[in-house]
């Protein structure tokens, strides 16, 4: 016996029945929101979820003052026998005044979960005094039974009602305060392994994306990749998104989706060892666990940030990195104390490290990161910054990843409670670079504005000349009523509510823990063979100085620009990396000579042809 629902009234709202002409979006946008003038912004979400009472569309954000008007049309599987298709917003037959059609949620703007028929072509305004967090679009069905409803297997439908209709759709216009911009969320898809974003940082890119399957499981973290999807290398099921592929002479691949930017509490972890990557490697700790996948024992383990020490802080020269690098050479235990659970922006390539058995989740390469390394004193607040556009992914990689553009932009949290902010005469900057690359950059324009952030803006030569700049950032913070005091900063960079910091251990699965244990078992005139190997494969640099960069003047503005608005996410460009390839041949060719062909664990490492 079908059940009435008790959260809706039975109402004559039924609709004349018709068709609404719509374009269609690409297959991999089954949620879009964009920019349609100044101040409005379009969302469409094609194949609204069916198969529950309701669901949460966080992509999908208002503001206070918002005016929404909506539209929707299209059809539905209901599932059962015959022909089970119903018009999504007004379905006819039998039942039909009390099941099978879509509701809708704007918190504030409507009388909770509704009708979508009650409120279509209707202008509502999204009232002041909710939070920003609780403003997104709730979608949802009313029906006695969910688990074959969908959108397969299309017929005419109940009466004939969707012959030649399209499936179901929802349309929001939204009109913005005069002044305000569009939002900027996005999805690119809608399987587990697509992903979701409600905003942008000041690049564009997608801010603290989640996982898909996050959004559809009440935030829950993925299961392991290779539980979830393991058809992950060959798209869908698990993504709409066109993923790559990276992957070295011994392991592999990394699978890459694009550029995005996390914040959250980050945690020093340890270098690679030399002759694998000598990559630096941090533990991130990020908002609801956004874009965090499990480990095949279920542990959850926030996202590894990695960056090639070779490509980046051996070159720095700043005070504060340059004590990191010698803490991290000389006591890693120190460097772990130093930096431990600090607030962090990191910007760098999303993607599963699936040469580790755990298919894990991580930034690499990191493009542009700024670390609070000494939260203790408000009037010298430090960060340590980088910023590049280029990178490798490490020991299981043969390629260098370029950001394709010139300017890359990282934002500094603003402190709660701070009325304003200087930008101390510490501050510093340098060129580094990873070729023999003469060019040159300026020291980044710093803008800043209450309640927003500081925004450090860089501009960089072309990815190919793999230059990049470094530095780090003191700040001045003043609370109302004019106090600057020496009192500890306690703030990271979002609630600690929903961060998880659960522990920021190294994985158990490196592939290069694994070789780092084979070159342990080197003789010494090996392990000097290797050295002299990798040395020849290395870039040969020319001695440049890089003295300290002018600094321009900051200045403080009375709101920062908005984003501007992608069509898509921006895909990096793989380039073959010569000097990586080298160092690849060069570890094998020690290896197979140590281990006389028959390398632990490689059996095919002998055999194969020198990586090209």
């Amino acid at each position: 016996m079908r059940k009435r629902s008790a959260l809706f009234s039975v109402a004559n709202l039924l609709l004349a029945a018709a068709t609404v002409n719509v374009p269609t979006l690409r297959a991999d946008q089954t949620v879009a929101c964009r920019p349609s003038g100044p101040s409005r912004t379009v969302c469409r979400i094609d194949e609204p979820n069916v198969r529950q009472q309701l669901t949460p569309y966080r992509q999908v954000t208002f503001h206070a003052g918002d005016r929404v008007i909506v539209n929707a049309g299209g059809c539905v599987q209901t599932g059962g026998h015959g022909a089970t298709w119903k018009r999504y917003v007004n379905p006819s037959g039998p039942d039909s005044n009390r099941l099978y059609w879509g509701t809708i949620s704007i918190p504030g703007a409507t009388q909770g979960v509704v009708r979508v028929s009650s409120v279509l072509g209707r202008q509502l305004t999204v009232p002041a005094g909710l939070p920003d967090s609780d403003l997104y679009l709730g979608l949802g069905y009313v029906d006695d039974g969910y688990g074959d409803n969908g959108y397969n297997d299309h017929d005419d439908g109940t009466e004939n009602q969707c012959k030649g209709s399209v499936n179901a759709f929802v349309i929001l216009t939204i009109d913005h305060q005069p002044g305000t911009t569009a939002g900027c969320g996005g999805t690119t898809g809608n399987n587990p392994l697509d992903m979701v974003w409600s905003d942008c940082d000041p690049n564009g890119y997608p801010k603290n994306p989640q996982w898909r399957y996050q959004v559809t499981h009440n935030g829950q973290v993925p299961p392991a990749p290779p539980t979830l999807c393991p058809s992950l290398l060959h798209g869908n099921p698990c993504t709409a998104w066109t993923v790559t592929t990276d992957s070295g002479t011994l392991c592999g691949p990394h699978v890459n989706w694009f550029a995005a930017t996390y914040n959250g509490l980050v945690s020093w972890e340890e270098k690679s060892d030399v002759g694998t990557d000598d990559d630096y490697n941090y533990r991130f700790f990020t908002p609801r666990d956004a874009g965090v996948v499990a480990h095949p024992d279920g542990t959850i383990n926030g996202i590894e940030i990695e960056f090639d020490s070779d490509e980046t802080i051996d070159h720095f020269s700043s005070p504060l990195w340059t004590q990191f690098h010698h803490l991290v050479d000389n006591n890693n235990s120190a460097a772990q104390t130093q930096v431990k659970t600090r607030t962090a922006v990191v910007m760098g390539l999303v993607g599963l490290d699936c040469g580790h058995p755990s298919c894990s989740s991580e930034l690499h390469p990191a493009y542009g990161m700024a670390v609070n390394v000494d939260n203790s004193n408000l009037a010298d607040d430090r960060w340590t910054v980088f910023a590049r556009n280029w990178g490798d992914e490490g020991f299981c990689s043969s390629d260098q990843h370029y950001l394709p553009t010139n300017n890359v932009k990282l934002m500094i949290p603003w402190l709660a409670g701070a009325t304003s902010v200087t930008v101390g005469p510490d501050t510093q900057f340098y060129v580094f670079t990873n070729s023999d690359s003469s060019a040159t950059a300026s020291s980044p324009q710093i803008t800043y504005a209450a309640n927003q952030g500081v925004l450090l803006d860089f501009n960089l030569p072309a990815p190919s000349a793999q230059v990049g700049i470094e530095g780090e950032v003191h700040l001045q913070w003043t609370l109302a009523g004019g106090a600057r005091t020496t009192t500890r900063i306690l703030r990271p960079a979002l609630p600690l509510a929903i961060i998880h910091p659960n522990r920021a251990e190294p994985e158990k699965d490196k592939p290069e823990m694994r070789v780092s244990g084979l070159v342990k078992q080197m003789t010494a005139p090996q392990l000097q063979m290797l050295r002299t190997r990798l040395q020849a494969a290395s870039v040969a640099r020319v001695g440049i100085n890089r003295p300290r960069l002018a600094l321009r003047s900051s200045a403080r503005v009375a709101a920062l620009p908005q984003p501007p608005r992608l069509a898509k996410p921006l895909a990096t460009q793989a380039v073959r990396d010569p000097r990586m390839v080298r160092k690849h041949e060069a570890l094998r060719t020690s290896l197979c000579e140590t281990y006389k062909n028959a390398v632990p664990g490689y059996p095919s490492a002998c055999t194969a042809a020198p990586a090209h």
